[in-house]
C-alpha cells in the first residue's frame, strides 16, 4: 500500500476525494467547519486530484437527523460552486468517523473498484481520522488526507482538541483488539455493538457518554476545560462568549 496520511504536499491523483461530514444546522444549512471542508474538496477537484466528490455524512452520532443529511448540504455547496452534479456522490449513513470509512468502503469504493482517496476533514481531525480509516480500510488502499481549515477561534479548537483526545482515547479502548480491515469483525462491529447503526448494540448511547466523561474526568481534561471558560476577568464569561460564538460561527456538533 502506498499509505500517506499525513497530508505531504504532492496533490497525487486518486479514484474519488472523500468529504467527511461536520455537522448541519437546524435550517438545513452546514456551520463553518462544513463548508471550509467543501470549500478545500472543491479546490483538490479543480486541481483534477479525482474525477468526482463523495459527501460522506448523515448526522452527528448523538443528534437528531436533521432537515437535510450533511451530505446533501455539502453537496449542495457543491453544485453552488459549479461542480457537475455527475462528479457529486453522497453517503447519507454515516454518524460518525468509523461510519464515514465504512459506509464509503461498502457504497462507493468496493462496488466500483476504487482503491485511491484523497479524504477531507478539518486540521484538528486529521489524525483520529487517519487512525480510523486505517482500521477500516487497512493495507488495500490508497490513501491520504488533505486539511481544511476549521475557521475555528483559538479558544475553539482548544476545545476541539481536548474532544478529540476524549474520543481518541475512547476509541482506542473500544477498538483495541480490531485488527485492520478485518471484514467480519468490522461487520459485527457496525451492525452488532455500535450504537449509532446497531437496532440492539452492545454499547448503548448512554453508555458511550459515561465512559467519555470518565476519560475526561481521569485525564484532568474536565478540569482544564473549566480552568478555561471560568476565568472572568473584568467580568468576562467563558460560557456565555463560547456560546455566543458557536451561534455566530454556526458551528457544528462534534462527531464521535
Amino acid at each position: 500500500m502506498t499509505e500517506r496520511e499525513i497530508e505531504d504536499g504532492g496533490y497525487y491523483p486518486a479514484d474519488a476525494i472523500v468529504v467527511l461530514g461536520g455537522g448541519v444546522l437546524p435550517d438545513g444549512t452546514l456551520p463553518v467547519v462544513g463548508r471550509t471542508r467543501v470549500q478545500r474538496a472543491v479546490e483538490l477537484y479543480r486541481r483534477n486530484i479525482a474525477p468526482r466528490i463523495i459527501f460522506s455524512g448523515r448526522c452527528g452520532l448523538m443528534d437528531d437527523d436533521p432537515p437535510v443529511t450533511e451530505a446533501a448540504a455539502m453537496g449542495a455547496l457543491a453544485r453552488e460552486m459549479k461542480v457537475p452534479a455527475e462528479a457529486i456522490l453522497l453517503e447519507e449513513e454515516a454518524k460518525d468517523t468509523l461510519g464515514n470509512a465504512y459506509f464509503v468502503r461498502e457504497q462507493f469504493l468496493e462496488p466500483n473498484g476504487w482503491t485511491s482517496i484523497r479524504v477531507v476533514t478539518s486540521d484538528f481531525h486529521m489524525s483520529r481520522a487517519a487512525w480510523v480509516f486505517r482500521k477500516i480500510l487497512g493495507a488495500g488502499y490508497d490513501f491520504s488526507f488533505m486539511s481544511a481549515a476549521s475557521g475555528l477561534s483559538p479558544r475553539e479548537l482548544i476545545h476541539r482538541a481536548l474532544e478529540e483526545c476524549k474520543i481518541t482515547i475512547f476509541l482506542n479502548e473500544w477498538l483495541e483488539a480490531l485488527e485492520d480491515a478485518d471484514e467480519h469483525a468490522i461487520e459485527r462491529l457496525m451492525s452488532q455493538e455500535h450504537p449509532g447503526y446497531s437496532d440492539a448494540p452492545v454499547l448503548t448511547h448512554d453508555e458511550m457518554r459515561q465512559r467519555l466523561n470518565a476519560i475526561a474526568e481521569i485525564n484532568r481534561i474536565a478540569g482544564t476545560q473549566h480552568w478555561l471558560t471560568s476565568a472572568t476577568p473584568n467580568g468576562w464569561n467563558g460560557r456565555t462568549e463560547r456560546r455566543g460564538n458557536r451561534e455566530r460561527r454556526g458551528v457544528g456538533p462534534v462527531r464521535r
